[in-house]
């Protein structure tokens, strides 16, 4: 089930809300989190229920096992996180790569990818490896730990959550009425942005991509990258509005990455927690910049071609993952001589190359995706009526998604609370604040409003995000 579903929006968060707010205690309100967050992925792919719940076990079983320093104690649940993600995510691909495939033609194991399995079995593994390295005990019990991996506002797409950052409010936290307002807002600004944006710029994409010409190539690549990014900032939003209105702090998973001057900085604000999950658990341990040139490329490589696995087993992610190795890897060497470029030039080298990284994630099949880079840079016609057309019906969504994606919509709230309630106290509540509170609410409904609207008419495209 999506969040972006009138299912989830009007029947399943509301129940699990009340049900939530009203039985009494910590332990209790954990249960009833529990239970939605089993239901949730149950109304997904109940067959993976019981994989769910065993793996969880597993990993609590032999979290209690683990000792601070003892290298020993922690390669067994590692090995097995990644041995099971293998199996139903790369498996047939690396077997298909020594010509190994079914009767069909096809995977030599017909197994449907379990939902999430990338985002929970990282955080698993992150709870190991913080284990041994003394940063938290292991979990006080199982209800704690199931909670931990399931809890269902982040167990689909993330952010990918350290149990470090909150096990403290597993067990003691409070939904104050300023968070859970706060969170209901930022849960209906991510819910926009997937229905009302990402959703649009996708059937625009897919418009352009059928138009044989270089202009619709460029132009599907252009809405490939906006509603990618509006797609799962807007996922994320979601996840840490709904985490703030059951008392959770979830980190933040981007920070406006199209406004970025070079590729280190774009991946300083995409996708923040698989950036410092990868920086922490694969890069430092393997010796990061430490041993010199040469081991810090291979450092890079490695990290990169993990990266990109880890979006899909086929060859399109594995080639994204290495062309961002190949760029930062030439930008380490020419970070000096851009550095004196004018910020809109270094802000343009960027998004081009962004861009094409793009053009390479959204192609599967790798024929088509030379097709659309060969029209990019000259292949047959440039130009057609129809794209035109296309363009002119688009306009509107395209400037949308560039000011959606800029600096704009932060320096104006940033603007709008300065005016109205910065530079009070808290506890002075003044008419100011109250007409601030108000605008928010009205801002939040509207959007809701809109989204409704927009879910009425057709379904939303499913969360690309999920499925990795």
């Amino acid at each position: 089930m999506e969040f972006s579903n009138l299912y989830f929006l009007y029947i399943f968060l509301p129940l699990t809300l009340a049900v939530y707010f009203i039985i009494p205690g910590m332990k209790r309100k954990n249960i009833t989190l529990i239970a939605a967050s089993l239901l949730f992925y149950s109304m997904g792919q109940p067959y993976y229920l019981l994989l769910l719940l065993a793996t969880a076990y597993v990993n609590y079983w032999l979290g209690d096992r683990i000792y601070p320093g003892d290298r020993k104690t922690v390669i067994l649940p590692v090995v097995l996180n990644i041995a099971v993600l293998g199996l139903f995510k790369y498996l047939n691909f690396f077997l298909g790569i020594f010509g190994i495939t079914g009767a069909d033609g096809g995977g030599v194991l017909n197994l449907v990818l379990p939902i999430g399995i990338s985002f929970y079995t990282f955080q698993m593994i992150a709870y190991h490896v913080d284990a041994y390295k003394g940063k938290h005990d292991p979990a006080p019990s199982f209800l704690n730990f199931l909670l931990y991996v399931c809890m269902f506002p982040k167990m689909l797409m993330g952010p990918i959550v350290r149990y470090n950052d909150i096990k403290d409010q597993l067990e003691h936290r409070r939904s104050a009425p300023r968070a859970v307002f706060e969170g209901a807002v930022r849960f209906c600004v991510g819910l926009a942005k997937k229905v009302l944006i990402a959703d649009y710029a996708f059937l625009a994409f897919s418009e352009f991509e059928n138009q044989p010409y270089g202009a619709a190539a460029w132009l599907s690549a252009l809405m490939f990258m906006f509603y990618i990014y509006f797609e799962f900032s807007g996922c994320s939003d979601m996840a840490i509005g709904l985490g703030k209105i059951f008392g959770f702090r979830y980190p933040e998973n981007f920070d406006l990455p199209y406004t970025s001057k070079s590729i280190t900085e774009f991946w300083r604000r995409w996708h923040m927690t698989l950036g410092s999950f990868f920086r922490d658990y694969v890069y430092i341990p393997l010796g990061g910049n430490r041993k010199g040139k040469a081991r810090q490329i291979l450092n890079l490589f490695i990290v990169w071609a993990l990266t990109g696995l880890w979006h899909g087993a086929d060859w399109n992610y594995l080639i994204w993952g290495l062309y961002f190795f190949v760029l930062l890897a030439v930008e380490k060497q020419l970070m000096p001589k851009l550095e004196k470029l004018p910020y809109a030039a270094r802000l343009l080298i960027t998004m081009f190359f962004v861009l094409i990284g793009w053009v390479i994630f959204s192609h599967e099949s790798l024929p088509a995706l030379g097709n659309s880079l060969a029209m990019m840079f000259g292949k047959g016609g440039f130009w057609s009526a129809s794209v035109g057309v296309i363009l002119r019906n688009s306009l509107p969504l395209i400037a949308i998604c560039v000011i959606g994606s800029s600096v704009l919509p932060r320096w104006f709230s940033f603007i709008w609370g300065g005016i109205l309630v910065r530079g009070r106290k808290e506890s002075q509540f003044s008419a100011s604040q109250l007409v601030y509170a108000i605008s928010l609410f009205a801002f939040a409904v509207l959007l809701l409003y809109l989204c409704t609207a927009s879910l009425v008419g057709a379904a939303s495209k499913p969360s690309l995000y999920a499925s990795f």
